[in-house]
């Protein structure tokens, strides 16, 4: 009996275990959620002091607030202002000594000459130096040659250029007396300015210090110094200096040579240079006599001339320029002899510079470029 009913309690177990099976495997359905609430604050603990409700626009509480910082005593008051006397005294003497340092090496810098400070001194160039040029007066109603169809009616013995520092000239202010009408080069008069004749030597009223001295007294301040009228002289004076000098005496003859006046000085540097002026009637007068100088001009003294080169010279408007020179040969600082032929309006200039051991370019240019700024 055992036998029949094992096989069929083994067919019905299947049976009865797919329902269960079934059953698990099926998703279980999710619980709702709960209601979103806000959190609440803790209940205070029974007998614990209730914090006041914080209000931002209201007034501050002073309980809040951190304690104030101590007052300082009187004492350190007067300890701190102290303190700041001092500072305040230190930082003005620092800046005070700076100030004096700089100013003292400023000074130190500025008032020696450039060529005594070392590292900037630069070897001299041969030039001079001269008081500040400055131009005679006028006579009264008279113009400037500029205005005057090229005529100067300034003194000629004031439009030589002065004697430099490096051959005993003085460089204080140059103060002219009051020119007159036989002071000027204008021409002969009744009272004799200057001769007609190629002589062209002044009379005692023309020249206070015909010798070439000082003519009138200096300025009660003494500060400034009356200028020393040079010599007049005659005309042919320069004829004189020529090998051929009666063709050049002809020639002042035919184109009426009315004054002349000349002025010397040697250097330091052995260099010595004369500077001679001849006035004439005319502007036409004058330049043929310059043209003739120019192309013929043969000095005694200063032998073999040669026309030289005036390129890159500075040029002065109304003043014709003829350079000549002596070959350089061996003489270490150039020509031993210069001469430049000045022609500017009715006036004739010639200036001669001669150095055995050589006439520095630069000292010829500037002597020669001030001159013809006189005469301009």
């Amino acid at each position: 009996m055992t036998d029949h009913a094992t096989p069929h309690d083994a067919a019905a177990a299947p049976a009865d275990a797919t329902p269960a099976a079934t059953a698990a495997e099926a998703p279980a359905t999710p619980a709702p959620a709960a209601p979103f609430a806000p959190p609440t604050a803790a209940a205070p603990a029974p007998g614990a002091p209730v914090a006041p409700e914080h209000n931002p626009w209201g007034a501050p509480d002073a309980t809040a607030l951190p304690p104030l910082a101590p007052q300082p005593s009187p004492e350190e008051l007067a300890a701190r202002r102290t303190r700041r006397r001092r500072a305040a005294v230190r930082w003005s003497a620092a800046v005070l000594v700076f100030a004096l340092a700089g100013t003292g090496a400023a000074l130190g810098v500025t008032a020696p000459e450039r060529t005594d400070l070392p590292g900037l001194a630069t070897k001299n160039d041969g030039r001079y130096t001269f008081p500040a040029p400055v131009l005679p007066p006028l006579p009264s109603g008279k113009a400037a040659p500029r205005d005057s169809k090229s005529r100067h009616a300034a003194d000629l013995r004031f439009l030589l250029l002065p004697a430099p520092k490096e051959a005993g000239g003085s460089l204080a202010p140059v103060v002219f007396p009051s020119p007159t009408a036989t002071a000027s080069a204008a021409g002969p008069s009744a009272s004799g300015a200057a001769s007609a004749s190629p002589s062209g030597t002044p009379s005692a009223t023309a020249s206070a210090s015909p010798s070439g001295g000082p003519a009138g007294s200096p300025s009660a301040s003494g500060a400034a110094t009356t200028a020393p009228a040079a010599a007049w002289v005659p005309c042919d004076a320069i004829a004189d200096e020529q090998k051929e000098a009666a063709k050049l005496r002809i020639l002042l003859l035919q184109d009426a040579c009315r004054t002349a006046t000349v002025r010397e000085w040697t250097a330091a540097d052995g260099t010595r240079t004369q500077i001679r002026l001849l006035g004439f009637g005319s502007s036409s007068e004058a330049w043929d006599v310059f043209a003739d100088l120019r192309a013929n001009a043969d000095p005694k003294d200063v032998p073999g001339l040669r026309v030289g080169s005036a390129q890159g010279w500075d040029t002065v408007s109304g003043v014709d320029l003829s350079i000549h020179e002596t070959p350089a040969g061996s003489a270490p600082a150039g020509p031993t002899g210069r001469l430049a032929y000045l022609s500017a309006g009715d006036v004739l200039g010639v200036v001669t510079m001669t150095n055995p051991k050589g006439v520095p370019t630069a000292a010829f240019r500037q002597v020669v470029t001030l001159q013809s700024d006189l005469l301009a």
